[in-house]
C-alpha cells in the first residue's frame, strides 16, 4: 500500500505544529527604499520562530537599515526584523530568535532599506523557519 502510506505521510508532514524552513536570496542592489515582497501571501497562519541573515564574501551596502515586514499583519509588530546595514557587509551571520511572532494567513513577508537604497552586487540568504498552526499552512517564495 505504497499511495496509502505516502498519503499519511505528506499529511502528517504539513500538520499543525510541524515546522518548515524557506530560503531566499537577494542582492544588495535589488534591495530598494520600497518594500517589495519576499513572499507571496501566506494560505494559513504561521508562527516565525527563527531568521538568520547571511551575507556572500561582498555582503551589502548603501542603505541605512535591512528590514523585512509583515504587509497586512493583524497582530504584532509590522516590522519584527531590522538590522543595521553595516552589520550586514561581506560573509556576515545574524540570527534572530527572539519572541516568536505570527504571520497570518493573506499577509506576506516584504524587504525594504531605510534612507537610501542598497547598492552594489553583494548577497544575503534570507533563512526563515515557519511552524503550522493550522494544517496545510504553506507560503511561496516571490523572489
Amino acid at each position: 500500500m505504497p499511495n496509502l502510506q505516502s498519503r499519511i505521510k505528506k499529511a502528517v508532514v504539513k500538520a499543525a505544529g510541524s515546522s518548515f524552513w524557506k530560503k531566499f536570496v537577494l542582492t544588495s542592489s535589488d534591495i530598494t527604499t520600497t518594500a517589495a515582497d519576499l513572499t507571496g501571501v501566506a494560505n494559513g497562519d504561521l508562527i516565525i520562530g527563527q531568521v538568520i541573515l547571511a551575507t556572500d564574501a561582498t555582503g551589502l551596502a548603501g542603505g541605512t537599515n535591512f528590514q523585512l515586514n509583515i504587509s497586512g499583519e493583524t497582530y504584532g509588530a509590522d516590522i519584527p526584523i531590522v538590522e543595521t546595514v553595516a552589520n550586514l557587509g561581506a560573509s556576515t551571520t545574524r540570527s534572530f530568535i527572539s519572541t516568536p511572532f505570527i504571520l497570518e494567513a493573506g499577509v506576506k513577508f516584504q524587504y525594504s532599506s531605510t534612507v537610501a537604497n542598497c547598492t552594489g552586487a553583494g548577497k544575503v540568504a534570507i533563512l526563515i523557519k515557519f511552524t503550522r498552526l493550522s494544517d496545510n499552512a504553506d507560503i511561496q517564495s516571490a523572489v
